[in-house]
This record gives C-alpha cells, sequence and structure tokens, in this order.
C-alpha cells in the first residue's frame, strides 16, 4: 500500500481534500451527523469530527440540534452553511434597446439573494467599481467574481466588444489586482448557454443564438456539459458568418422575412458543422411566427431529419445569470456540481 508521500499527496493536501470531501456530502444533504458523514465518505469518525471542528471554526459549517440516535445517546447534526462564501456577478444586456448593468450576489446553493439593475451609461471600469464596493461593503463573505459580456476575453483583456470603450481593457488583471480575489469574464451567450445546462432535461448538445437589436448576433455552443470556445475565445461569433444581414439595425430587425431567412442560414451553418441537438433563439422582437418561419426555410435548406430541435428562449436574463453563477462557484472549493445549482433565480 502506497504511502500518503509515494502517492504524490502530502499530508496537507490530503487534509484539504478531506474537508472537501466533508464539505460536498454535507451540501448535498443540507445536514448530518458525523456518523452520516463517515458512513457517505468513507472517512473515519476520528477523521470526520476532527475536520468538522475546523469547519465548525472557519463558519463553512453550524452546528446544529441533537438528534436521537438508535441505541445511545443523542448525535449532534451538522449544516451546511450556505451564507458561508458567496458570488458576486456582474453582466450586461440591453433592455428595451438600454446598455442595462445587472448585479447578483448568490450563495453556495446558486441561490440569489441579492438583485439590482441599473443602466450601464459610461461603460467603463468605473461602473463596475462602483457596483462592487457597494456589494462587498453589503455582502463581505463574496469570494469570487464574475463578469458577463458581449464580446471575447482572451488571457485577461477583453479583445472584441460591443462596447468599444473597454476594448483592450486587462479586465482580469485588474479586478483581481483591486479586489484580491478570483475573477473570471464570459461571453454573454456562453454564459447563458452553459446555464440552460442546469435545466431539467436539457439537451447534451445545444447552440444558444442571441440577437439583440443595435448589435449583431452572437451564439453559445455547449456540448455535453462544456462550452466550446475554439481559437482565442472566437467560437459563436456568428455575427460573422456570410449570410448576408443587415444585422444591428431597427430596420433588419422589423423585416421578419430577411430575420427568419438570416437565422434559418445561420441555424444551417451550425448544423452542418456541430449538428447539435437543439437550437435556441432569442431576441426580444422575436416571436413564435418567426419561429414557425425559421423552422420552415432551415428544413428546406437541409436533408431530412437533420432539422434540430428549434425553440425560443423565454428568458435570457435567467439563463445568463444562472450560468454565470454555475461559473462563479465552479471557481471555489465548495464540491458544487450542475445538479446543486438553483435552476430558480429569484
Amino acid at each position: 500500500m502506497k504511502t500518503v508521500r509515494e502517492s504524490g499527496v502530502n499530508a496537507l493536501d490530503l487534509k484539504d481534500m478531506n474537508m472537501s470531501l466533508i464539505s460536498t456530502s454535507l451540501k448535498r444533504s443540507g445536514r448530518a451527523t458525523s456518523r452520516d458523514l463517515s458512513a457517505a465518505t468513507g472517512l473515519s469518525m476520528m477523521t470526520v469530527n476532527s475536520l468538522l471542528q475546523v469547519l465548525l471554526a472557519r463558519g463553512a459549517v453550524l452546528s446544529g440540534d441533537l438528534v436521537p440516535s438508535s441505541g445511545g445517546r443523542p448525535a449532534r447534526e451538522y449544516v451546511f452553511n450556505e451564507r458561508y462564501q458567496l458570488v458576486l456577478v456582474l453582466f450586461t444586456r440591453e433592455v428595451s434597446g438600454i446598455n442595462t448593468l445587472c448585479v447578483r450576489v448568490a450563495d453556495l446553493y446558486g441561490t440569489v439573494i441579492h438583485a439590482h439593475d441599473s443602466p450601464f451609461r459610461d461603460e467603463s471600469f468605473a461602473s463596475f467599481e462602483t457596483a462592487i464596493d457597494d456589494s462587498i461593503s453589503r455582502f463581505p463573505a463574496i469570494a469570487a467574481i464574475a463578469f458577463g459580456l458581449p464580446g471575447i476575453e482572451y488571457q485577461g483583456s477583453i479583445v472584441w466588444l460591443d462596447y468599444k470603450n473597454l476594448v483592450n481593457a486587462p479586465i482580469i488583471p485588474h479586478f483581481t489586482e483591486r479586489y484580491q480575489l478570483p475573477v473570471l469574464c464570459e461571453n454573454d451567450v456562453n454564459a447563458a448557454a452553459f446555464g440552460r445546462g442546469f435545466l431539467p432535461g436539457s439537451y447534451a448538445s445545444e447552440v444558444y443564438i442571441y440577437v439583440p437589436v443595435k448589435y449583431p448576433p452572437g451564439s453559445g455552443i455547449r456540448i455535453n456539459g462544456s462550452i466550446v470556445r475554439g481559437k482565442r475565445n472566437f467560437a459563436g461569433e456568428i455575427g460573422w458568418l456570410p449570410v448576408g444581414a443587415s444585422w444591428g439595425t431597427r430596420e433588419f430587425v422589423s423585416d421578419v422575412d430577411a430575420v427568419c431567412t438570416a437565422l434559418a442560414k445561420v441555424v444551417t451553418s451550425l448544423t452542418a458543422v456541430i449538428a447539435p441537438d437543439s437550437v435556441v433563439l432569442f431576441g426580444e422582437f422575436l416571436e413564435l411566427a418567426h419561429l414557425a418561419r425559421i423552422r420552415e426555410k432551415t428544413a428546406a435548406l437541409l436533408p431530412a431529419g437533420m432539422v434540430p430541435e428549434l425553440s425560443l428562449a423565454s428568458d435570457f436574463t435567467a439563463d445568463y445569470e444562472r450560468g454565470l453563477i454555475g461559473l462563479a462557484l465552479g471557481r471555489l472549493d465548495a464540491g458544487v456540481t450542475q445538479t446543486s445549482i438553483s435552476v430558480h433565480p429569484h
């Protein structure tokens, strides 16, 4: 049998791994006795009790009630503290033609405990800093920050973005240095595509297409639970497809036939390359009549049986925030899995 040192894991690493194991098990059950945790993790009662004291001291675990124990004295229950750490997500989106900054604070179960939206007027780091400073002041347990933006982040900087003032801005280095917290940045539609993967009955492979009024469309590609980003995170930038559309103008979005023809060509292109199970579309102006025409036009362009399941997303903001929260929680060592994220953010 290999020793801890021979297996490449030192004693400190092993302790952290075991604490993560206990936290994950307790998170899934919500509350449990040390005996329950020993049975669930395979760790000895001595190890579990010792590490529970560390977690109690940190505040990651709370002491619960005494519960009856068969054939012995009552046992202490321990409760997972979902607010031991929080995540802050900030994302921008167009709402009724107005650029809007959405701020959400979520607990370790992914439940949103604070939400605030405001106009994103100056399109600068200062707007983010004001929102972050206020959030951390109100919720000191924030332990990770995630940004969602309609553009491309590569190696910590924004290399392409609808907001020209922020192009080439070093978003991850800047906010990591300022707040000394883990920071991530994700494309808006990638986050929405990732967020839909948490929904019951979600498809294994799905493309999420977002068609705003003022900007070209984008898409997020999710395959087997993972986002496809491609070279320099450019995957999904469908606005560059040569389909002959005048994206980003009100004249275009008011022309139903032009919109449906362009989107049918986009769906056909995506199907020819990755053949997704499902394509979800969202645009504030898109209606079921659009969807029927897109389906009809796509069927005329593809072989029989190859048209993916087509549907309209009902709430882009909910998909977007759910995905960002899931990505932010993934940065914390809290044993977070897809099944543990709330699918109904408040």
